[in-house]
């Protein structure tokens, strides 16, 4: 026995070298092929708020805005603090960012491979993490200076977490689910909707055990270990915004623009002005609190005012969280200098085939499940489902599906997997 575990940890251990190699290779090859540098003077999005004021924060003058210089909740922390506290000792150079993109992302190709094989075994953990080590939307996104990667690694850990969970016995984990909360309370902090896994862990827990008192047991105790992450930075908010802010004041706005009379479920720019206007007479950091306030308030009453064209918005919106794979290729240049990539349309269709013959196949994944719906699988399919649902409270756009990817690596695997078993049965048969 200790012979066959020794023999199982070697191989495990040589596929995480794999994987860590093609994955580490195809994005530093990306990087230094079509790097995005936010310092180059392109118009201002969130790539330049977040080096700027991580810069801001590693010479220590705070979370700020960095071109009015005051107190800011506009974006939630968690991606630039980690840009910070990188930058406070190896200087505020963007490929430090690039070079977090590339690691985390090489990780969560491990972390994936790992997941698969405790949902249906090695073969699918392997074919999982190598689609994500090559899969081209994912490797692009290493290039830009952006909260994707960092939230889609720790929603990978997150998801290794959850299936731990449910494998320990009825009175044990307590530390992995102490654990799961902080790693929930840290994706927030890099992007608010880490929250959805609040209600995603007990969907799960439930539907793979059908022991419901257990999973809101599990839930009471992640939602604690998440606040207790969270809280800090809400007192912070507290005092140097003036008011109570949860995360970030983007809520508001990212709500309304999704969810207004000009609504078009994509990104409207500049619908959100007025609310500005409206406060202009009050402090930055002030102005900023009440105007996402507001369109908070205005956001939810047209929800519930106008549901026809709510359903007609939630179309146009799930069209345009899945319409294609190349939106950082679109992020990557600087069109105001003339900026394009050497051979942009050609890699975009390569990109675009490679996601959408993933998703086709990722139906086998659905189909697996359907004859198993206490497994492992259910997992993906919840993420999917609920940050598909999710995303329709606010505006879509192509980007927002980056952190399903690896989901779709992992359904598509097992698609592949049972398809292949199903085939090896059949084979000997027509023999």
């Amino acid at each position: 026995m200790a012979r066959l575990r020794s023999r199982r940890f070697l191989t495990h251990a040589a596929w995480v070298v794999v994987i860590l190699i093609v994955a580490l290779t195809a994005r530093s090859v990306w990087v230094a092929y079509a790097p995005s540098d936010p310092t180059d003077g392109r118009m201002i999005n969130d790539t330049l708020f977040y080096h700027y004021s991580a810069v801001e924060l590693s010479e220590g003058k705070g979370y700020v805005n960095p071109w009015r210089h005051t107190p800011t909740a506009q974006w939630p922390p968690g991606y630039s603090l980690l840009l910070a506290s990188l930058y406070r000792v190896f200087g505020p150079h963007v490929a430090i960012a690039w070079s977090v993109n590339i690691v985390l992302g090489a990780l969560t190709c491990v972390v994936l491979y790992f997941i698969g094989c405790l949902a249906l075994g090695d073969a699918a953990g392997r074919l999982a993490g190598l689609l994500l080590a090559v899969f081209p939307g994912h490797v692009f996104f290493s290039s830009l200076v952006l909260s994707e990667v960092t939230f889609t690694f720790l929603l990978a850990v997150a998801m290794l977490l959850i299936l731990l969970v449910a494998r320990q016995s009825k009175d044990g984990g307590v530390r992995l689910v102490i654990l799961l909360g902080a790693v929930v309370g840290a994706l927030a902090l890099v992007r608010g909707q880490g929250l959805f896994l609040v209600l995603l862990a007990p969907l799960f827990w439930w539907l793979s055990t059908a022991d419901w008192r257990r999973a809101l047991r599990l839930t009471a105790l992640v939602l604690l270990a998440a606040m207790a992450v969270i809280l800090p930075w809400s007192i912070r908010n507290y005092a140097d915004m003036g008011s109570f802010v949860f995360i970030s004041t983007n809520v508001g706005g990212n709500l309304y623009v999704g969810n207004f009379e000009g609504a078009t479920g994509r990104v409207v720019f500049g619908a959100v002005d007025w609310a500005n206007e409206r406060y202009a007479h009050l402090s930055p950091e002030k102005r900023e609190v009440a105007a996402s306030n507001l369109l908070l308030r205005e956001g939810l009453k047209f929800m519930f005012t106008h549901p026809g064209r709510e359903i007609e918005l939630a179309g146009s919106k799930i069209r345009a969280l899945y319409q294609d794979d190349e939106e950082a290729l679109r992020g990557i240049p600087n069109h105001q200098a003339g900026e394009t990539i050497p051979g942009a349309d050609r890699i975009a269709d390569v990109a675009n085939g490679f996601y959408f013959a993933v998703l086709a196949v990722s139906a086998g994944g659905l189909a697996y499940w359907l004859r198993r719906p206490r497994s492992a699988v259910g997992l993906p399919l919840l993420v999917v489902g609920v940050f598909t649902l999710g995303q329709l409270l606010f505006f879509a756009d192509p980007r927002f599906h980056f952190p399903m990817l690896p989901s779709f690596c992992l359904l598509a695997a097992v698609g592949v997997v049972w398809g292949a078993g199903y085939v090896r049965r059949f084979v000997p048969r027509l023999d």
